[in-house]
Parts: C-alpha cells; sequence; structure tokens
C-alpha cells in the first residue's frame, strides 16, 4: 500500500508549502515537444501529454537536458486514427515504467474512430495502469457512460477525468468511484461539475495547444484559479494550494512519489520532499 500523508484537521496535506512559494500547476495540456527548452521553464509546473506513443516515445529520446518542470505523459487520443492504429500494450509498458503520469487517453463518442478499437485500447491501458498505478487523465468528452462502465470493469487507483461532460447522476458515480477531475474553464462553467464535484477531487488544467506558447500557461491557470476561487469562496492562492494538495493525495494513492522531479517536489509535503 503506498504510504499515507500526513493530513491536517482542516482536510489539507500538513506541512505543506505556503501558496506564495508554488509554482502554477497545469494537470493536463499538451505542448510542441520541438518547443525550445528555455521557453518549457517558464510555463509552470505541467502534465504534458502526448496524443500517440510516437509522441512520446520522440520526446524520451529528446529528453536530454528537457526542464523537469515539464512531465511529459505516454497517451493515445482516441480521435486519432493512427495513433490508435499503431498502438502496442507493450510500448506503452515501457514508457510508462519510469513515468508517473499516463495521458491523454480515453473513449469519445465523437471520435471516427470505431468503438471497437478505442475500448480495445483504453481496456489495454486501463489494464496496465492496474499493474502499475500512475495518475492517468482520461478524455471523457460526451463519452461519460462508457468511461465509467470501463472504470468499473478494470478498477484502477485514481483516474482524473479530463473534459468530464457528464450527467448529474454521473457526475455522482464518478465521485463515488473515487475519481478526481482536472477542468478547464469550458468545464468549470458546468452547473452539475460546480455542485457536486468536491473540491478535494479538482484539479488545474489549460488542455493548451501546440499552437499556444508555453509561457501562456501560467496566465490561463491564474484565470482558473480566479474562477475556481470564485465559485468557492476562496483566494486564488487558496485554490492553487489546493490543486498541489489534491496532486499530492493522488501521488500518494499511486506510491508515485519517488518518480516525481525536484520542480515538482517543492510543493510537496515535507513528508515526501
Amino acid at each position: 500500500m503506498p504510504r499515507e500523508l500526513p493530513v491536517s484537521r482542516h482536510g489539507s496535506l500538513a506541512a505543506a508549502p505556503q501558496p506564495a512559494e508554488l509554482a502554477t500547476l497545469d494537470a493536463h495540456a499538451h505542448l510542441d515537444p520541438r518547443a525550445p527548452f528555455a521557453q518549457l521553464e517558464a510555463c509552470g509546473a505541467v502534465l504534458a501529454m502526448t496524443l500517440s506513443l510516437a509522441e512520446a516515445e520522440a520526446v524520451a529520446q529528446a529528453s536530454a537536458g528537457r526542464p523537469a518542470n515539464v512531465m511529459t505523459a505516454p497517451g493515445c487520443h482516441p480521435r486519432k486514427a493512427k495513433a490508435q492504429a499503431d498502438f502496442d500494450v507493450e510500448r506503452l509498458r515501457g514508457l510508462v515504467g519510469a513515468c508517473p503520469v499516463v495521458g491523454e487517453v480515453g473513449l469519445d463518442s465523437g471520435s471516427r474512430v470505431p468503438t471497437a478499437d478505442q475500448l480495445r485500447t483504453f481496456r489495454a491501458v486501463l489494464g496496465v495502469v492496474a499493474e502499475m498505478p500512475r495518475l492517468v487523465s482520461i478524455h471523457s468528452f460526451r463519452s461519460s457512460g462508457a468511461v465509467l462502465d470501463e472504470l468499473r470493469r478494470s478498477p484502477i487507483r485514481v483516474p482524473v477525468l479530463h473534459w468530464w461532460t457528464g450527467t448529474a447522476a454521473e457526475t455522482r458515480e464518478a465521485v463515488d468511484l473515487g475519481c478526481c477531475f482536472s477542468v478547464h474553464s469550458a468545464v468549470v462553467r458546468r452547473s452539475t461539475w460546480r455542485t457536486l464535484v468536491p473540491p478535494e477531487r479538482m484539479l488545474i488544467e489549460t488542455d493548451a495547444g501546440w499552437s499556444d506558447p508555453p509561457n501562456a500557461i501560467p496566465h490561463k491557470v491564474a484565470w482558473m484559479e480566479h474562477l475556481l476561487g470564485a465559485q468557492l469562496g476562496r483566494s486564488a492562492a487558496e485554490v492553487r494550494a489546493l490543486a498541489w494538495s489534491n496532486f499530492w493525495r493522488i501521488v500518494a494513492e499511486t506510491g508515485t512519489a519517488d518518480l516525481w522531479p525536484a520542480p515538482f517536489r517543492m510543493s510537496a509535503p515535507a513528508a515526501v520532499r
């Protein structure tokens, strides 16, 4: 079992850095792997999702000197036909070994990729993550029920739902299944999400694309902190601290603390620094 982190009586991780010391945390973005390293250093702490195993492998091969504030995840996007056709579970397993996060993976009802192919890939990913627990960013756009079906079928430690569009009943079920939710501005305005997702299940994301300059990410995260703060009755600094606290809960539950580099560990409770 992963080691439990100390929690204060207010529900936040004990001995965590103060908000003023924290960098921004983007739980789901897409960064151009060809971007100059100097640009990446300015984008805060980022979980950079890939769209295919080929992209993840290319980043891994060119990682020498890459800033440690960007953690690149192996993924296979449900809308990418070539990525789905080329998916190989052993390639994924090899990439996951030294990486604490997986994504972007999942299901999409609007994809031209046949549902059977999407399911085959997603089930294989869940199988790997069940063996090697990781933070998993799951694409669930207009496929909430199907994603929940798969998570019931193949439970994993802490699913993180990206682009959540579920109904009230589906959202309650996702919370009951232990899911967390990474949200950008299009999701955070949905009343279902606002009223049913506990604050301790929230992460902030930008879903930034390759066309966004990396140094734009902290500004987008700051806007999300403002939006969430207005909804939760908290300051932006408190929302940033909440996002990091929730992130480290996931790290604790997946037992991956040793796989995160220094820029992430600087935000950690004293127990894991």
